[in-house]
């Protein structure tokens, strides 16, 4: 989360500065190309960290009337293969990345190598699914299927944060 903060406070900077820039008649070409990086890897990098805190929408409109169990169990499916499909997602990046590397590929307008940052964006997406299957092993063996006292600690955590489809507004 820190390097993604990072990554927030170079882009207002950036921005701000090629505002400035562009009031005085001289636009920057580096802003559009470097943004595009930025969030790229900021959002990549803050999403383990929204999923270990619960951060992410969850849409029950179809399981809210399964039983305790099989809300389980079908959970457990979700992020066990939501893991599986993040891992080939990251590894397909790599060799992306890998073979851009090895051939000298640069950005258009910068000519930086920017397979560095699909490194990043990878490196972030294989952090959430190990996440993911931190949640895998803890609804498995009964830890993380959120009990009552669990979902009520929760609900005080978040007081006030909306992430289901069905609000739970008061």
């Amino acid at each position: 989360m820190a390097i993604s903060g990072g990554l927030l406070v170079a882009l207002m900077l950036m921005s701000g500065v090629n505002v400035v820039f562009r009031l005085a008649g001289r636009p920057l070409s580096a802003p559009f190309e470097l943004s595009g990086y930025f969030v790229a890897v900021m959002v990549a990098l803050a999403l383990a960290e929204t999923q270990r805190r619960r951060g992410h929408v969850e849409i029950d409109m179809f399981t809210r009337l399964y039983p305790a169990g099989v809300k389980r169990w079908l959970g457990a499916f979700n992020v066990f293969v939501g893991a599986l499909l993040i891992i080939v997602l990251a590894t397909q990046i790599v060799s992306r990345a890998s073979v851009s590397l090895g051939r000298g590929e640069v950005s258009e307008t910068l000519k930086l190598p920017y397979q560095y940052l699909m490194f990043g964006v990878s490196f972030g997406l294989y952090l959430l699914a190990v996440s993911f299957l931190v949640d895998f092993a803890l609804i498995v063996f009964g830890i993380g299927n959120l009990g009552a006292d669990a979902k009520e600690r929760l609900k005080s955590e978040r007081d006030g944060v909306v992430n289901s489809i069905r609000g739970e507004v008061k």
